[in-house]
């Protein structure tokens, strides 16, 4: 049950910084879903911004896990929106508490676009083309799951940290990491079956994993960044870099980022972090460098 639990559903927890501890000063951030929940968030926006980059969470985390991010993101001049997903830091609870809770949380981040374009974007019509979306591991799941389904054309997406496999494959593998040397193992590999097929079926996983695959075909036109640690094991990160090679509509890019472990990579390497990161965004938005700006 401890299992099961832990996987279907996200344990909501409190932020555990604030935007105040990392130099910032966030506009609170109130929307309310299609499906009636509210979700709470923060933007950090600039005095010129070059675009607009939304952030998501990884599971049973908070807005406030991706704080590290926004710094570094908003000092390169981005306008950086951070949400809670339903059920998670300080937005509402979902109406379902298990089923659905892999799908449900696109309801949110559907919302927090349209929050941004409509009211964020008032006076800066023309960042509305240059919005991309960024997720950390369970986040960049929803993010693949919607940036191709829809009306709206992102230019940049990035996951990291995110494991694009199937989870019955993931699931598979940490369960028999953590039954290791444990007593009864035939049993414990056989409630584990159980556990990892109730899981996903009670979550809907197979589907959500199929609509990914043809929403991540559909990003012609969109570059599309892969940030992986070298050493993260949370996920086999070559089958993940494959799912974007066969799948993939848009341009990708992989960055191994050394000594980098699950969601850790803004840790280890910031500036290379930020840098790669700036990079993508500049071509993918089309923003002059200061060179060309000179030059013309």
């Amino acid at each position: 049950m401890r299992q099961f639990l832990r996987f279907a559903r996200p344990e909501p927890r409190p932020d555990f910084l604030s935007p105040a501890d990392f130099g910032l000063v966030a506009s609170p951030v109130e929307i309310v879903t299609v499906d009636l929940v509210r979700i709470a968030g923060w933007a950090f926006r600039p005095e010129s911004p070059r675009g607009v980059v939304i952030l998501c969470h990884s599971r049973s985390t908070d807005k406030s896990r991706v704080l590290g991010q926004a710094e570094l993101l908003f000092r390169r001049g981005y306008l950086v929106v951070a949400f809670d997903f339903r059920g998670c830091g300080k937005s509402g609870p979902p109406p379902r508490r298990l089923w659905g809770s892999l799908w449900d949380p696109l309801h949110d981040l559907e919302a927090v676009v349209q929050h941004t374009v409509d009211r964020l974007l008032a006076d800066l019509p023309s960042l509305r083309t240059r919005i991309a979306l960024l997720g950390c591991s369970f986040g960049g799941n929803m993010v693949i799951a919607h940036a191709g389904h829809g009306p709206r054309h992102y230019p940049a997406v990035i996951f990291d940290s995110t494991p694009l496999v199937r989870w019955q494959d993931m699931l598979d593998t940490l369960l028999r990491r953590e039954r290791r040397g444990a007593r009864w193992r035939r049993v414990r590999t056989a409630v584990d079956w159980c556990v990892v097929r109730a899981v996903v079926l009670w979550t809907r996983a197979t589907p959500l994993y199929n609509h990914a695959t043809r929403s991540v075909g559909k990003l012609a036109g969109t570059v599309v960044l892969h940030i992986v640690g070298e050493r993260d094991n949370l996920f086999d990160v070559a089958e993940s870099i494959r799912f974007l090679e066969e799948n993939c509509g848009g341009e990708t890019e992989v960055w191994r980022v050394r000594r980098g472990r699950h969601l850790t990579n803004h840790l280890v390497d910031p500036q290379g972090y930020t840098d790669r990161i700036d990079a993508v965004l500049t071509r993918a938005f089309a923003i002059p460098t200061v060179r060309s700006e000179e030059n013309a």
